[in-house]
């Protein structure tokens, strides 16, 4: 019987090529349970096209104006009549992480892969932070009552606001179901067609709880890009999402957000305590971003401890308001 080699005869299914680090391969399965668990905890993120931002911290949209009828008379060469453009523009200037750090020794003494569910809190969080942040801008948006463009008087409007009439009446299911129904129908008097457009509507718990005790709502599923099925509830009789999260900021004074800067004019902090619900399309929005989520997990000799990251630099503002409304208290 050979002798056996206790370092050339053993494989080392972490490292790459067999040599270097022993987990140099285990940094993909962090990755993936990194993006994986947010698409899971994320109700936007299937949801909203994302655009990606290189060589510019900045980009735009740009807006045209309503063209001018007229009748051509015979004999007559008709004028032209002239077309505005205006614009409106977004910048990305904060990257966001999560950082964890684990000592040597206690990597070593763990009986459970605490990489592993470190990955899985990062990805909770950033989600979290993910469908806030286009939750605000999206009723920024909403309540816009003159678009980012400068073109009011030449086709394009502001946003849509609803308000109930009393202060309990989102209590009552017909009253809210009122108020998300004359919301549509301002939208769709702005030329806004709510489910070809792809307008969703969000709102808390409660608010949903209450439409669907009454019936309110109807059992649909969405389909993403990649086919992903998912599924969804539909306002009854108009066909439009009704996504609900507790990240909707209805009911919340919200300063200090951790994107808000003086650069941005503290874009992402608002005053959202009587809203109820948003409705929005992705028109509504202009969003962006220069660092998609990157998750690593990596070793440092100096601190001998690993590290588990997981960051994205990303923004989002307000773009054609004519395809977002809010419902508020009075």
């Amino acid at each position: 019987m050979g002798i056996f080699d206790d370092v050339t005869g053993i494989t080392r299914p972490g490292q790459a090529n067999g040599a270097g680090g022993i987990t140099a391969l285990m940094l993909e399965e962090f990755a993936g349970l990194v993006q994986g668990t947010l698409e899971r905890k994320s109700v936007l993120a299937p949801r909203i096209p994302i655009k990606t931002v290189r060589g510019t911290n900045t980009i735009t949209n740009f807006g045209v104006g309503k063209s001018t009828l007229q009748a051509l008379v015979p004999g007559q060469t008709p004028n032209g009549t002239p077309t505005k453009f205006g614009k409106a523009s977004m910048t990305i200037d904060t990257t966001i992480i999560a950082r964890a750090a684990l000592p040597v020794l206690e990597t070593f003494q763990t009986s459970y892969d605490a990489r592993s569910e470190i990955a899985k809190e990062h990805a909770k969080e950033l989600a979290k932070q993910y469908d806030q942040t286009f939750f605000i801008q999206a009723i920024k948006a909403g309540d816009l009552t003159a678009n980012r463009f400068g073109l009011t008087a030449a086709g394009h409007t502001g946003g849509s606001q609803v308000t109930l009439a009393g202060a309990n009446d989102y209590l009552d299911p017909a009253m809210l179901y009122q108020g998300l129904v004359d919301l549509i129908t301002q939208m769709r008097l702005k030329d806004v067609d709510p489910v070809t457009d792809g307008v969703i509507i969000g709102v808390g718990h409660q608010e949903f709880a209450t439409l669907s005790m009454a019936e309110l709502l109807v059992n649909s599923e969405y389909k993403t890009a990649d086919g992903t099925s998912i599924p969804q509830m539909l306002l009854k009789a108009h066909g439009v999402a009704v996504v609900p999260s507790n990240n909707f900021p209805g009911g919340q004074n919200i300063t200090g957000n951790i994107l808000s800067n003086a650069g941005n004019g503290n874009a992402y902090d608002g005053d959202f305590t009587k809203h109820l619900a948003v409705a929005w399309a992705p028109e509504a929005l202009l969003a962006g971003e220069t660092i998609a989520l990157t998750p690593e997990v990596f070793w440092d000799k100096l601190s001998k401890s690993w590290f588990i990251d997981a960051y994205r630099a990303f923004g989002v503002a307000p773009s054609v308001a004519a395809f977002a409304g809010t419902l508020k208290k009075p």
